[in-house]
């Protein structure tokens, strides 16, 4: 699915993006997600979510513990320079000689992790391949890429029947990967455009990595404030697959893209007081599974950093 250009600029500003340049620049590589939002759609609900939670409530919110309302109020500029960003890595995509190349491989790693995860999520593979799906998520996409080659091929008999990715569907990714490596080494200047398209994507990632960790705790204050109502004052970040061309004929013309809704998370949870009861303003209340199935992703992501920090050490492994 392309980039809608036309819409980014319309946004986009170069100021925004060289405010919050060094804010994403400091954030740990390992940490970094990558960018399949629809930003457009997300100015305009961060916009939203920063009136509603801000614009009566920034006095009560200013008192949670970990809170910069100033920085809050910021996200509709962050957002900004995440479309700046977007265009810059969607530009050097078109001028990349490997660029549709690259691109596919994007695609099929998608494909492949979210499968993955799935097996990892039902317990289908071993321990040790688990821990290799939940802690390298964030490396290199052509590496990232062989490695869930390897795991899918390491589990063929696990996973036989139930895999969405068929066995040759595998190797046409090896393949693929075989394609990106050879054009990357081919001549000095294929090196440079690796360098400028892979700068840029890296960076429009970490703009939208930032801009999930600031939207988390701007829910969280929604959340003290509205109770289960926050969905409505504080919809999820929007995404859907980004820098993926769309296939001829698998999408009517003038049919919408599917969006999801995501609820964003942080690498670092506030320390928020318990949060209140439903706000009596709420013309109505948000179903209970909603706020279930948020608190089910930070447990997700509790337990994946769990197992890092065992994997480093830094934690007491519970195996013997």
């Amino acid at each position: 699915m392309r980039v809608d250009t036309l819409a980014l600029e319309g946004i986009s500003s170069q100021s925004a993006y060289e405010a919050f340049l060094s804010a994403a620049k400091a954030l740990e590589p390992g940490f970094i997600e990558e960018c399949c939002a629809d930003i457009v759609l997300a100015y305009h609900g961060v916009s939203h979510a920063v009136e509603q939670v801000l614009g009566g409530g920034a006095q009560s919110v200013s008192g949670l513990p970990h809170v910069d309302v100033g920085e809050l109020s910021l996200l509709p500029r962050l957002v900004q320079g995440l479309a700046f960003a977007a265009l810059r890595a969607e530009r050097e995509r078109e001028a990349a000689s490997f660029g549709s190349l690259f691109e596919r491989a994007q695609q099929e790693r998608r494909r492949l992790r979210k499968a993955a995860d799935a097996f990892a999520e039902s317990h289908l593979l071993p321990d040790a391949d688990i821990d290799e799906v939940w802690l390298h998520a964030r490396q290199d996409v052509l590496e990232d890429c062989l490695s869930l080659v390897a795991l899918f091929r390491r589990n063929a008999a696990r996973i036989a029947g139930r895999s969405p990715v068929t066995p040759g569907e595998v190797d046409a990714v090896e393949q693929l990967v075989g394609q990106v490596r050879m054009v990357l080494g081919q001549s000095g200047s294929a090196r440079q455009e690796e360098n400028a398209l892979f700068r840029a994507i890296e960076m429009r990632d970490r703009f939208w990595t930032l801009l999930n960790q600031r939207y988390d705790v701007l829910w969280r204050c929604g959340a003290w404030i509205y109770g289960r109502a926050v969905v409505d004052r504080v919809p999820p970040l929007p995404v859907r697959p980004a820098l993926v061309r769309r296939e001829p004929g698998g999408v009517a013309d003038g049919a919408a893209p599917r969006v999801d809704m995501v609820v964003p998370r942080s690498m670092s949870t506030p320390g928020l007081v318990p949060v209140r009861g439903g706000s009596p303003s709420s013309p109505s209340r948000t179903p209970e599974r909603a706020v279930s199935r948020h608190l089910d992703e930070i447990q997700r992501e509790m337990d994946r950093k769990t197992r890092f920090l065992v994997r480093i050490g830094a934690l007491p492994s519970a195996r013997r």
